[in-house]
């Protein structure tokens, strides 16, 4: 009768450990930090630092964040195919200044990398240089 009741007792701790892992492995958060300034200024060093954490290094919309996120981010190399084989330069430049709202990034006061990258420096030149560069990058990565 120990032997059963121990033996029951166990199975009941493993499941309950395993129920717990499952909980938890289900509710993933976003670490939700401040961007940090960067010297970065080609198109692939703004993507890597500011974009692919939830765009991915390939920009399909695979990053790290995704499983924590509601909504899943657009898979950008698609722009072009989906404006009717034109790359919409004009829109795309909008949405990283935070000029045109994107459902899935929420309100505007979610981080528009127009804002960060004017803090990086007081100079207006290298805010619109960063800008040209990360939409010409996300040019270069169409499929």
């Amino acid at each position: 009768m120990k032997k059963i009741l121990r033996s029951l007792i166990v199975c009941l701790g493993a499941v309950t450990l395993l129920l717990a892992q499952m909980v938890l492995a289900q509710t993933k958060v976003v670490k939700e930090v401040n961007a940090q300034p960067s010297m970065a200024y080609t198109g692939a060093e703004l993507w890597k630092q500011y974009c692919a954490v939830c765009h991915g290094v390939d920009g399909r919309g695979n990053g790290p964040a995704v499983s924590a996120l509601v909504t899943r981010p657009n898979d950008l190399t698609q722009l072009t195919k989906q404006n009717n084989g034109k790359y919409p330069q004009g829109r795309v430049r909008d949405i990283i200044m935070g000029e045109q709202t994107v459902t899935a990034h929420g309100t505007k006061e979610m981080p528009m990398w127009g804002d960060v990258f004017r803090s990086i420096s007081p100079n207006q030149s290298f805010t619109e240089m960063r800008i040209t560069n990360l939409v010409l990058y996300i040019q270069s990565i169409q499929r």
